[in-house]
């Protein structure tokens, strides 16, 4: 009898979920065409990293837009990971503090708007949820059951045992000496006294990502450790392709010719934009100019009266970067607070419409016979779908690429991907070792006896504002 308590008690304790046991990718993705433009801001501000710390004032909005226009019973739950993105053994009341599996109940019409669409938002964590531990997470939002899938969304709760200044990352000479004028590497060392750590080379993970692309991650051990620290300097370990500035274009207005846009045109019920014709910068010298690395953003001119929360581009110098990304977050902070206290979205959410946007990239490029030129940024989760591939346009004698964009500022690289899935940017963008990115620095902690990956430290690390140590 008592044997089969304790392996009831075991199997209740240890539940044993995988990927394949659910209908959807543990990666960020939409499964109907429907979704569109699907953010998650970071304390009302759509320039931050979707990390959060446990039991802090930190808070996630999730966004996004149903273009199919009628109302839907849609659902979250909140699925707790290890570092590698698969479900963790612990059980939702170890995780949550509250309910999973909630509708979501607040949502709004587009007003004055070619295309309608139905936009909603959900904050957390909330008064039905909040989170007990740290870990990586996936929401997944569902229409139903969990087995019909609208989109899936990751984001981090950070311990935060590991402050910033105990997380040195430096910005050192890469180790590819053949590619040293074109690559980026970065070593850290971390501070560990707060840690009680038993075996320093296998209890702390380090992940880095560039640009806050989870396709580039790169995972380490420790090469070095001492009595309160430990060092991931090995050479060619956090290495990186510099790339370039990203490419960019203004669609904030639908009634004048804004960064990028060639020409306008707005018809009774839809809005063709296109952009100015574009070119391979492999063979070009480094260009520093302001870029969002890859991000992208929500707003309507037309609708502010030319009264953006954002600066015209054109006017912001490199420096200014940190600044006016600051000032950004803080105005943005303040708006999306006022909004959700008041349950009520933000005027640039329901006010800002679509359109279909067209590029052309000329180009003589020889491409192998299974490759192809996507069109990747964060608007598209950095994934090569069908949906963003270039298709050769004899008449014009280029490429040319459809997009169907909400009014923003929008980064964006071209890429060639071959038949295995494996992306090269700088093929056609180029890559120099001068690139401004930003990195992002995920300290995992797990010991042994512990039952899941805990997070206890972030760091963002931006290439350009931090002495290169070389």
């Amino acid at each position: 009898m008592k044997l089969l308590v304790l392996l009831l008690s075991l199997f209740l304790t240890f539940p044993a979920f995988s990927t394949d046991d659910y209908n959807f990718e543990f990666i960020n993705k939409e499964y109907s065409e429907d979704i569109a433009t699907v953010t998650l801001e970071l304390n009302g501000s759509p320039v931050g990293f979707p990390v959060i710390g446990l039991n802090s004032s930190d808070y996630l909005v999730l966004k996004f837009d149903d273009l199919s226009n009628y109302e839907k019973t849609l659902y979250y739950k909140l699925i707790h990971c290890d570092r590698d993105w698969k479900p963790s053994t612990m059980r939702e009341l170890d995780y949550i503090n509250g309910f999973n599996d909630e509708r979501i109940r607040n949502y709004e019409y587009s007003i004055n708007t070619r295309i309608q669409y139905l936009h909603y938002w959900q904050k957390f964590p909330n008064r039905d949820t909040q989170f007990k531990i740290s870990g990586n997470y996936l929401l997944v939002i569902y229409e139903d059951n969990i087995n019909n899938p609208v989109l899936t969304r990751r984001f981090i709760v950070n311990e935060n045992q590991l402050a910033l200044d105990e997380i040195e990352v430096q910005d050192i000479f890469p180790s590819d000496v053949s590619n040293i004028r074109y690559k980026q590497e970065l070593s850290v060392n971390l501070n560990t006294e707060k840690l009680k750590i038993n075996n320093p080379l296998e209890d702390v993970t380090v992940v880095a990502l560039q640009n806050e692309n989870w396709y580039s991650k790169i995972e380490s051990k420790p090469n070095i450790y001492g009595r309160n620290s430990l060092k991931y300097n090995k050479l060619g370990t956090f290495e990186w392709w510099g790339n370039a500035e990203f490419r960019e274009f203004d669609i904030r207005s639908f009634f004048r010719v804004g960064r990028g846009v060639k020409f306008i045109e707005r018809k009774k019920n839809e809005t063709d934009i296109l952009l100015e014709t574009t070119f391979p910068r492999n063979n070009k010298n480094h260009i520093a100019i302001f870029d969002f690395n890859g991000r992208y953003f929500i707003e309507n001119w037309d609708q502010l009266g030319g009264n953006s929360v954002l600066p015209d581009i054109e006017t912001i110098a490199i420096d200014e970067i940190n600044k006016t990304i600051n000032d950004l977050s803080g105005n943005f902070s303040r708006l999306t607070f006022e909004s959700i206290t008041k349950n009520k979205p933000e005027d640039r959410n329901i006010y800002s419409d679509y359109a279909d946007v067209t590029l052309y990239l000329d180009s003589n490029i020889d491409l192998g016979k299974k490759e192809g030129i996507y069109i990747l940024g964060a608007f598209n989760n950095w994934l090569p779908s069908e949906n963003y591939r270039m298709e050769f346009d004899f008449e014009r004698d280029m490429f040319v690429g459809y997009m169907f964009l909400k009014q923003g500022y929008y980064n964006y690289y071209y890429a060639i991907v071959d038949e295995n899935g494996s992306v090269n940017i700088p093929s056609l963008e180029g890559s120099w070792n001068e690139t401004e990115n930003d990195y992002q620095i995920i300290v995992y902690y797990k010991s042994l006896g512990d039952l899941y990956d805990r997070v206890v430290g972030f760091k963002n690390f931006n290439t350009n504002l931090h002495t290169k140590k070389y």
